[in-house]
């Protein structure tokens, strides 16, 4: 036997020796496989526990909101702000709005992309360290529950694709669409091609990774940040900006268009109650033949709470909706850079942008509080 033929059987040996190193393609398919069974079961699924959900009821709330400008220095020559508050969407309708506290000159405007209402307040010479605006409002609420079925989900044609490109932009900032990302949402959805189960096997796999500060194991884990899909990825999790923006990257990695909802929970514990709300955010998925679908991946991870069924395509009707998207720029503004996102306020000093973060041992200059009832309103 010549010594390549003593090689070759060698190798060949050796092949054999390890079989588990050179597992066969079924074998290696068998994950991808059984998670696209499971996505497929949790669609099917969904009918019977969205009819259990129908006694879920719309909800009129009639809410104060205080939103404060605290530690403007001393000799401040102006002071400008634009703060978020609600106006109508798919799940809400405004019915009452009054401005009822405000210094200065105020007016009613739209951010430059028009995705939401904001209050701006103008004040000269401040007369004080802080500034505080008041608004009260009527807002009817809407739970949705959407039954998707895996198998009347549409493609996303050439015609949706351009119609809703600003939704699929992967360059983004803060949810960029990176070769990381993109390598990750095509592990994680494999050869599957269906909208549907692509958006649920994403929803899921973020909801299985990554953890929101709230019930983190990691005592660690940073409770506020600028909402950043890379840095959500790096440290397991974050703030609910974290992972929607990382749910966000990977579903745009996929080509489906998916965009940021901000707002505020109206807790039941809260009722009657002035206190901080915090803020909330959601994503919007689109779906074709079903249209935007609403996803809080927070609410669906927590322990104890309603659980993936209900979050994953719907929303209870205890929050309020106040705006759309990130990345705003209004007429006025003296900073050049657009603002992050708008889940309180952005605020100008002499021109200058006041902290919407706390920033080493500076705590943010901007706070909110809210005071909520509800009340019954015939439904039309």
């Amino acid at each position: 036997m010549t010594r390549k033929s003593q090689n070759s059987s060698k190798i060949i040996l050796l092949l054999l020796s390890f079989p588990i190193l050179f597992s066969s393609p079924d074998s290696a398919t068998a994950d991808d496989t059984d998670k696209v069974k499971n996505a497929s079961s949790f669609l099917e699924s969904l009918p019977k526990k969205v009819g259990s959900g129908a006694k879920e009821r719309s909800v009129t709330y009639q809410v104060k909101q205080v939103v404060r400008l605290d530690q403007i220095p001393e000799g401040s020559k102006h002071v400008r702000m634009w703060i978020s508050i609600p106006s109508d969407e798919a799940n809400q309708r405004l019915m009452a709005f009054d401005v009822t506290s405000a210094p200065g000159m105020w007016s009613i405007v739209e951010d430059e992309d028009r995705r939401g209402h904001f209050l701006r307040v103008d004040v000269s010479e401040p007369k004080s360290d802080f500034v505080e605006t008041e608004v009260t409002f009527t807002v009817r609420r809407n739970p949705v529950h959407v039954a998707i079925k895996a198998k009347d989900a549409g493609i996303l044609n050439t015609g949706l694709k351009g119609l809703l490109a600003e939704h699929l932009a992967q360059d983004a900032p803060h949810m960029e669409v990176t070769p990381e990302v993109k390598k990750i949402a095509d592990e994680v959805c494999g050869d599957e091609q269906n909208v549907a189960l692509q958006a649920v096997l994403l929803l899921q796999h973020v909801a299985g990774t990554v953890d929101h500060y709230s019930y983190s194991k990691d005592p660690n884990m940073p409770n506020c940040g600028i909402g950043d899909s890379a840095i959500c990825r790096k440290q397991g999790g974050g703030c609910c900006t974290d992972l929607n923006s990382y749910f966000i990257s990977l579903a745009r990695a996929r080509g489906i268009p998916a965009r940021l909802n901000m707002g505020y929970r109206l807790q039941e514990k809260n009722l009657d109650k002035l206190v901080d709300p915090g803020y909330r955010c959601w994503v919007e998925y689109f779906v074709p033949n079903y249209g935007w679908l609403s996803a809080d991946v927070v609410e669906a991870d927590a322990p104890g709470g309603l659980g993936q069924d209900r979050w994953f395509s719907g929303l209870t009707a205890r929050r309020v909706w106040l705006n759309s998207g990130r990345e705003f720029k209004f007429d006025g503004m003296g900073a050049k850079e657009r603002i992050n996102h708008m889940n309180i306020a952005y605020a100008e000093i002499d021109g200058k942008p006041a902290r919407v973060l706390p920033e080493g041992k500076f705590p943010s200059q901007i706070t909110r509080k809210v005071l909520f009832t509800e009340v019954d309103r015939p439904i039309n």
